[in-house]
């Protein structure tokens, strides 16, 4: 089996992150691969990782953020090219790529590695997203994604906090509009499979179709 790349794309608030892990637990299940041997990029994660650090470049990343701005490509690909050196034999990448220089560098990375480049699109209705992110909340201390509905976070029982990005989710639907969602059609050409999947469908079965799909004998 040939390392895998997968791309989760959609829009803000779309659920691809909730998507991509119920794919991995399904693939688990199915002993297509161990949990060791899958990985997960989230571009949001790295952005906050780096903002949580403090550093100049996490103040930077946050005065962006707070602003509804995207971040800078040369700033993403740094983080993510940093992100991709494990042994994995499938990662998934959730919010990347979202310019077309992202995917060109997304393209290089797989061809100069031999990784097969996979697809997923999480096509989710705005009115639904919209719904979702007013009860999506972050753990403070984990940095876990969870439902305001938990009251605190199910994994360690830190504080829920508004996510800084989700403060601002009109302006970064825009941008994604505008600037990320025309790109859809170059990422399924340079996939060498790639599924559109609609957001109003459960995950969890959804994620059984997927992986049915996608590692088919």
């Amino acid at each position: 089996m040939n390392k895998t790349l997968i791309i989760l794309f959609g829009a803000p608030g779309s659920g691809k992150g909730f998507l991509g892990d119920c794919i991995k637990q399904e693939i688990i299940s199915q002993n297509i691969v161990s949990d060791s041997q899958i990985g997960y990029i989230s571009t949001g994660d790295l952005l906050r990782a780096e903002v949580a650090s403090n550093s100049p470049l996490g103040q930077q990343i946050s005065q962006i953020i707070t602003s509804g701005k995207l971040v800078s490509d040369d700033i993403v690909d740094a983080l993510v090219e940093k992100a991709l050196n494990g042994e994995e034999q499938i990662l998934f990448v959730d919010g990347y790529p979202r310019t077309p220089s992202q995917l060109e560098n997304i393209i290089s990375i797989a061809s100069k590695n031999s990784i097969e480049l996979v697809s997923i699109k999480r096509d989710t209705p705005t009115e639904l997203i919209l719904k979702r992110v007013q009860k999506r909340r972050v753990c403070e201390s984990c940095k876990a994604t969870h439902s305001v509905d938990d009251g605190k976070c199910p994994k360690c029982g830190g504080k829920s906090l508004i996510r800084k990005d989700d403060a601002v989710i009109e302006k970064r639907l825009e941008e994604y509009e505008k600037n990320t969602a025309p790109i859809w059609e170059d990422v399924k050409e340079a996939s060498q499979k790639n599924i559109t999947v609609d957001g109003s469908i459960e995950a969890t079965n959804a994620s059984k179709y997927i992986v049915a799909t996608l590692f088919k004998n």
